[in-house]
């Protein structure tokens, strides 16, 4: 019986730790993420370089989120039209990033990158690919940056998720004070740029909705990416990410 016992006990850990990694869902990797990649290739390799992750809702596809990174091997940072996205398969317990390139003509084509999910609890986790042919192998060990933002922001002020988003021409972002105070609204390019000025000077109490129409400050039409949105109020600020599609 002692055995029996013995057998049935080591059935229920190996049933507990397969399920642990399958309680989470795509959701829970909402934020911003920060640690280390190791990558070996044929043409690069390196060891505990720097890796940052933002993971946001967003994106046209349904069961993915988007996301940005530092990471060269799974962004791509020198092209304006391509979108990232990533997805889960609780099922397998990996991590899909996907690329898609697309142009005013359409779509030029997309790129999964899979990852086995191999360690994750709620603040950490750590991803592991390796290409078909075995000769690539690159490995993400990152934890998530606790610093609550709704922490650093008074509850004064709000910025909501622009809508729609994506967009195609215009947008509305949604800004939320308790009182009137003196602030900006700016956009900004993933390269920190300014790009558009909604708003500079007083901002009145409570809801206020502001158009933006994928126009510079010079009137002229921006290009198709990911934009960055930024209210500051009395020093304080908060931003969300949105994507504008050509």
């Amino acid at each position: 019986m002692k055995g029996i016992t013995n057998i049935k006990s080591i059935i229920i850990a190996v049933f507990i730790t397969a399920g642990a990694l399958h309680a989470q869902i795509l959701g829970d990797f909402i934020g911003e993420w920060n640690g280390v990649e190791n990558l070996h290739s044929p043409t690069t390799s390196y060891l505990n370089k720097s890796i940052s992750i933002e993971i946001s809702e967003g994106g046209d596809r349904e069961g993915y989120l988007i996301y940005t990174s530092t990471s060269d091997f799974i962004y791509e940072n020198s092209l304006d039209w391509a979108y990232h996205y990533i997805g889960f398969d609780k099922l397998t317990d990996q991590l899909i990033f996907l690329r898609r390139w697309i142009t005013p003509i359409g779509t030029v084509g997309f790129e999964e990158i899979i990852y086995d999910l191999v360690d994750w609890d709620t603040d950490s986790f750590t991803a592991e690919h390796y290409s078909a042919d075995s000769e690539t192998h690159h490995e993400i060990i990152v934890s998530r940056n606790t610093l609550n933002l709704e922490e650093l922001i008074p509850e004064k002020m709000s910025l909501h998720q622009n809508y729609p988003n994506p967009f195609n021409p215009t947008t509305t972002i949604v800004v939320e004070l308790e009182k009137e105070s003196i602030g900006s609204l700016i956009i900004y390019n993933i390269n920190g740029q300014i790009v558009k000025s909604l708003h500079q000077g007083q901002i009145s109490s409570g809801v206020i909705r502001y158009q933006w129409d994928g126009r510079n400050d010079l009137g002229y039409e921006v290009s198709g990416g990911t934009y960055i949105y930024r209210l500051q109020i009395d020093g304080t600020t908060q931003s969300h990410k949105m994507v504008l599609l050509k």
